[in-house]
């Protein structure tokens, strides 16, 4: 590789960009590599792992998980992971339908212990807990069960595009639990390949072989050992933030479950996206260059209509905040931050319509739930594509008591802007929870007509198990440059974010919105 290279007791460099994400991965998916981040570097990232939903109710069975990384210098690495699966198994289990909960949380550390032109040898040591593990095959509910993973992984530079790594490990589990019999400790040879075809893409593929212990817990209850195996890419949306795409048989994200299947047998194959952030006020924001200065109108269209998206995100190093309550009981609260120039992470809280006459089969819960997830922008008609193109996907559960039910929701966003400012969008989505799927089409349109006050109006045909189109209109007033919108809007839908913008009401609701942006360029922490 073009950076300086050495053994121990020299100083090492890491690979040669400085911008983290246009080297070989350090980690995919859950696979360890020898590689190592430059000193200062921030990692950040979440992501979840499902089943085919044509497999199970609804959306399948999932498992999601996060964490993060510190890099004190260019050998030494510091991180955090958790996950966290909730759902059956993915059949029956001893001829039964088996429930499982497991959460772990991992600390762990990384150390490169030798470079030069070819190799790299690293240790990575991993303490680890499953503050819940809950299932009949585990004698019911365990908490803080101990566990770690010792791993030494070797890279080979076949070429500056072309990586192959050995990854040699042992992982510790009890061998029982709750009375009941558990993995136990397990050693294992990983081998595994990542091609850097340019500084956005980048493939990859491993297979973990256990050489002694199990990893695997079969249809009849037997602890067996299957290889695991994984296979995917990797696309930086922008410098700052890359999106990994991949299949696999593993259902652990930690550095100590990598290693166990996905239950029973190990031979279901699961489909996962993960978003890796790494924040830093160095690393440019955009591959786009030269950035047109945005103008105030194209601003204020960065803001998510009132049951649709906006296919625009903030500007980079900006919060936006959004209250809104309507009657019918309808209350939520939304906050936006945009690390870079074509994307923004989302959090939200909101509680939908309490109305009796929207379908109850297709209301998750009117309870308060929260819903979180990004909006990433792949075309951007401010800066020389024909339209502005995003995808978004939001993860949401109902907080409280009782069964906290989860539903996910995709969807593009494409919006074109006339000569005149006038934007018209089209916005396919899907939503689905336990057995019910709900697909529509959002149609919308953005009229400016004041200075300041925008037409606002919306409508949704749905399909699969809705039937009654959602529809939502009203006005915008942007206060001056003053980062001020208040929102007025009437409404059939029974809420203004995921599936709640697709679920119609006989009764029409009205809704006030007040929305604030930040600027926290001057912080630079993104």
């Amino acid at each position: 590789m073009a950076a300086t290279l050495s053994t121990i007791g020299a100083t090492v460099s890491a690979q040669d960009s400085t911008t983290p994400l246009h080297n070989q991965p350090t980690r995919f998916v859950s696979f360890e590599t020898a590689n190592t981040y430059r000193t200062g570097t921030v990692e950040l990232s979440f992501g979840t792992t499902q089943t085919d939903p044509r497999s199970a109710l609804g959306t399948g069975n999932q498992l999601y998980f996060g964490g993060g990384s510190y890099s004190l210098n260019d050998r030494l690495t510091f991180g955090f992971d958790l996950h966290n699966y909730v759902d059956d198994a993915g059949g029956p289990i001893g001829g039964v339908p088996t429930a499982i909960e497991m959460t772990t949380l991992s600390g762990w550390g990384k150390y490169q212990l030798y470079s030069d032109s070819r190799w790299t040898v690293s240790a990575l040591v991993a303490l680890e807990s499953f503050l819940t593990l809950e299932s009949p095959i585990f004698g019911g509910t365990n908490t803080f069960v101990m566990s770690g993973a010792f791993k030494a992984p070797i890279t080979y530079n076949a070429s500056q595009k072309l990586q192959f790594h050995v990854t040699p490990s042992v992982y510790y589990f009890p061998g029982t639990v709750g009375g009941q019999n558990f993995y136990g400790t397990i050693a294992s040879l990983g081998f595994g390949a990542s091609y850097k075809a340019n500084d956005r893409l980048g493939l990859f593929g491993s297979v973990d072989v256990p050489l002694s212990g199990t990893n695997t817990i079969s249809s009849s209850g037997a602890y067996e050992d299957v290889p695991v195996w994984t296979a995917g890419g990797r696309y930086n949306v922008t410098p700052k933030i890359a999106l990994e795409g991949y299949v696999t048989n593993g259902i652990g994200m930690t550095p100590g479950t990598s290693i166990l299947t996905f239950w029973p047998d190990g031979d279901t194959a699961l489909a996962g996206l993960r978003l890796i952030y790494t924040p830093g006020a160095k690393i440019t924001d955009s591959y786009r260059a030269p950035l047109t200065p945005v103008t105030l109108r194209q601003r204020n269209v960065q803001q998510d209509g009132f049951t649709m998206g906006s296919a625009d995100v903030l500007e980079p190093g900006t919060i936006r905040t959004s209250a809104w309550y309507g009657s019918d009981s309808n209350t939520g609260i939304m906050f936006g931050f945009s690390p870079d120039q074509d994307s923004e992470i989302q959090v939200i809280f909101e509680q939908y319509s309490d109305n009796p006459t929207a379908d109850p089969a297709l209301v998750p819960t009117t309870d308060v739930r929260y819903m979180f997830g990004p909006k990433l922008r792949f075309m951007d008609q401010n800066n020389g594509d024909a339209f502005s193109l995003s995808g978004r996907a939001l993860y949401g559960r109902r907080i409280g008591s009782g069964a906290l039910l989860g539903v996910f929701f995709a969807e593009l966003i494409g919006s074109y802007k006339t000569n005149g400012g006038t934007v018209f969008t089209v916005n396919p989505k899907l939503a689905a929870f336990g057995s019910t799927e709900i697909a529509g089409l959002g149609l919308g349109v953005n009229y400016a007509f004041l200075s300041g006050l925008e037409l606002i109006a919306e409508v949704t045909p749905v399909g699969l198990d809705g039937s009654d189109p959602t529809w939502a209109a009203g006005l915008r007033y942007t206060v001056g440059t003053s980062g001020f919108t208040v929102d007025a809007q009437a409404t059939n839908a029974i809420g203004r974010y995921g599936i709640g913008g697709m679920i119609a009401q006989d009764d029409t609701r009205i809704a006030l919105t007040v929305s604030k942006v930040f600027d926290v360029t001057r912080l630079k922490f993104y």
